[in-house]
């Protein structure tokens, strides 16, 4: 079992060698699960681990080509027959400029509520909305987001250093990771009309 100062050594040496290599591993991290690398990224910024100039830049990076990846996920999703087939109906184009007048507002919300990035992300790729506007719109609402969650690690790491040590590392991420699996499963929770239309539809 690694303890965490021998890692912390490590870690130490290699952002001192090889800085991009810590960016890189930071980026990788955020496709993983994108608060918890922020959890941990602003943990280690506050220790002198990490640079803060190497650490936010390579947040903000992971996080906004993870949602364009999503994006294009749902591009690729729309190119298929059976879509191609339903992309014609006067539904479809009337939730499609439903989705474009609520964009920027609904990459806000998706990103400050845990549990719909995939799917709204997605449902925006497949419906092809504006590209440059849902980029502008992901990279201002990450910025805030990640920002805050960078922040408030920070400074917890920083305030409690001396008299937690190395128990800020699971009381930061218990703190931070349990609220927002409790707002999924509360907002999974309280769509259970689109699990009972689903029901309707495969009987019929």
């Amino acid at each position: 079992m690694i303890s965490l100062p021998p890692l912390e050594t490590w870690l130490r040496s290699v952002a001192a060698e090889a800085p991009w290599l810590i960016g890189i591993a930071i980026i990788a991290g955020t496709f993983i699960h994108e608060d918890l690398a922020t959890v941990v990224t602003g943990m280690l910024v506050a220790d002198g681990v990490v640079n803060a100039w190497v650490a936010l830049p390579s947040l903000y990076t992971g996080i906004v080509l993870g949602d364009i990846g999503l994006y294009w996920m749902g591009r690729l999703i729309a190119k298929n027959r059976l879509s191609k087939r339903l992309s014609r109906g006067r539904r479809f184009s009337r939730l499609k400029v439903w989705l474009d007048e609520r964009l920027v507002a609904g990459v806000f919300m998706v990103r400050f509520m845990p549990g719909l990035r995939m799917s709204a992300y997605t449902t925006y790729g497949f419906f092809a909305m504006p590209l440059r506007r849902f980029v502008i719109s992901v990279v201002l609402a990450a910025s805030i987001w990640t920002t805050a969650l960078f922040l408030l690690s920070y400074k917890f790491a920083a305030l409690t250093s001396h008299w937690l040590g190395v128990l800020r590392w699971p009381v930061l991420i218990v703190a931070v990771i349990v609220p927002l699996v409790v707002a999924r499963h509360l907002i999974q929770g309280g769509m259970p009309e689109e699990d009972a239309d689903e029901g309707a539809d495969s009987d019929g």
